[in-house]
């Protein structure tokens, strides 16, 4: 099961999804109130960070599970500075936190099956993407016929062409794609119609 607690340019989407009473949680930034009503009694396993903006982790101090995030992003998470969080609203304390570093094929469990991370670098450095089943959720790294901004600390357009080429190529074109911010697609329409994806091909691997 998939909820998606949609957001804005200002808060990224959240998403949950639950099997056999398990649920992980991704990019938690707002609608406290309504993730908890689709939990339920379900067991959340933890929570899934596509990287350490503060736009997507808002609500991170709102639940005790462990937190699973790159390796080169946890410090980015209490880096007020670059983490949007400059001007003193970070509620989140590091010593509160059951951090868990994950890297590029690490795997997730929840419940039966399991969620594999893509690292995804070039948003940030430590960005990533979480495969599961048919659904990719891939923060700010591919939208709909666009891709994120690769000109903030730790990003790097050259990182961003290579995840960018390396999503649409090599995973099927039916998978269904959450970016963090505006509307769902697929493989197959980036293939076709994302114009970023079109003329990095043309340029061939970097």
């Amino acid at each position: 099961m998939l909820y998606q607690f949609k957001g804005n340019d200002e808060l990224s989407h959240s998403f949950l999804i639950c099997r056999f009473g398990h649920c992980l949680l991704i990019d938690p930034s707002h609608s406290l109130d309504s993730i908890l009503e689709k939990l339920g009694d379900q067991m959340l396993d933890g929570i899934l960070v596509t990287h350490a903006h503060n736009d997507h982790v808002h609500l991170l101090n709102s639940f005790d599970c462990p937190i699973y995030i790159h390796q080169d992003d946890a410090a980015l998470l209490f880096d007020d500075k670059n983490n949007g969080y400059h001007e003193g609203k970070r509620l989140y304390k590091r010593k509160d936190m059951k951090l868990n570093l994950i890297k590029d094929g690490d795997q997730i469990m929840l419940s039966d099956k399991l969620v594999k991370v893509i690292s995804t670098p070039g948003h940030t450095k430590g960005s990533v993407s979480f495969l599961f089943d048919q659904y990719l959720f891939t923060g700010d790294t591919l939208f709909k016929n666009d891709v994120g901004r690769h000109d903030l600390y730790s990003g790097n357009i050259y990182d961003l062409k290579r995840s960018i080429l390396k999503l649409i190529d090599e995973l099927p074109a039916d998978i269904k794609v959450y970016p963090g911010h505006d509307d769902a697609t697929t493989l197959r329409n980036e293939r076709k119609n994302n114009p970023f994806y079109i003329k990095w091909k043309k340029q061939g691997k970097i």
